[in-house]
């Protein structure tokens, strides 16, 4: 027989700086497919980096499980590689977190921190799910006593427990729709759903580039090109509407013909100058109070610099 089995999972970081988190903790509860536990762990690694400060400050929400000399004596990432892997992709396995694209992102970190082969899993977002059909954003702790969940028994942010408060929020949505497990996780109407490790690959990737292109952009702010090569925009200045910088190809590529014109780039005008915007479809709001700034408006096609 082709059995199925469930495996929720959650990871704790000792950061995120430079958007890349150092897992300290992975918590996993497997099941069977009807969610009865087969087993469930919480495994704590030596992240071998500093820890955040804000996590041990008494400010922040989120409060480790254990001690930062405790994270210390253990292992760290690679002694534990082989039975993650194992974990995430022995047999007909479905993988399930809370707010996943987080923590499957955290495991292509680690994978990358300690040279070893990406995990090739994907995993059902239950946040995503619960938010969709729910039409509303909650915290996991929030769904859970909304599903009458005995929360008192778990620590927020320890992974295991986490982990387990996200299967026992998905057995709270089974009983209440009267579905299995497999069903909700196979039905065609969520498969937007669900998170690979290549999804994240791709969007750390255009992050990456995003930021990449970003920082050229913010270098030619305040710049006037002492030679310019053509006379078009000598004197004039812009600035660039928010919507605009969302496609930073577009962005750095006007910013480049501004400079080359003799017009210069600012982050933000007043008194005199121009806003740019991708097209007409400005809300009339937006244009009175670039209007109170002394400003005026123009399209990309009305700049005429492409």
């Amino acid at each position: 027989m082709n059995h199925k089995s469930f495996v929720f999972f959650d990871c704790e970081c000792a950061n995120t700086f430079d958007g890349i988190g150092k897992i300290c903790s992975l918590g996993y509860v497997l099941c069977d497919d009807e969610l009865n536990v087969i087993e469930s762990q919480d495994v704590v690694m030596n992240p071998e980096c500093e820890f955040d400060w804000y996590l041990f400050s008494g400010k922040s929400e989120v409060k480790l499980a254990y001690s930062k000399d405790y994270f210390r004596t253990k292992p760290n990432f690679e002694a534990f590689y082989k039975d993650i892997k194992k974990l995430f992709t022995t047999g007909n396995r479905y993988i399930t977190g809370f707010a996943v694209s987080n923590d499957v992102g955290f495991v292509n970190n680690a994978c990358e921190r300690y040279n070893k082969e990406y995990i090739q899993f994907r995993a059902f977002d239950l946040e995503r799910y619960l938010e969709k059909k729910y039409g509303k954003k909650q915290k996991l702790i929030e769904w859970a006593k909304e599903f009458n969940v005995n929360v008192a028994k778990y620590h927020t942010h320890k992974s295991v427990d986490d982990a387990m408060l996200t299967m026992l929020c998905l057995k709270a949505e089974c009983m209440k729709t009267n579905l299995s497990v497999e069903q909700i996780l196979s039905d065609v109407a969520f498969k937007d759903d669900y998170v690979s490790n290549e999804s994240i690959l791709i969007q750390a990737e255009e992050r990456a580039y995003r930021k990449e292109i970003t920082e050229k952009i913010k270098r030619l702010y305040n710049k006037r090109n002492p030679k310019p090569r053509y006379k078009k925009l000598v004197g004039q200045s812009f600035e660039f509407d928010s919507k605009l910088l969302k496609d930073v190809d577009l962005a750095f590529e006007l910013i480049k013909k501004i400079y080359e014109c003799g017009g210069m780039v600012c982050e933000h005008l007043t008194g005199s100058g121009s806003v740019i915007f991708v097209d007409e479809n400005i809300p009339e709001g937006l244009i009175q109070k670039i209007a109170k700034r002394k400003l005026k408006v123009v399209t990309v096609e009305q700049l005429d610099v492409l």
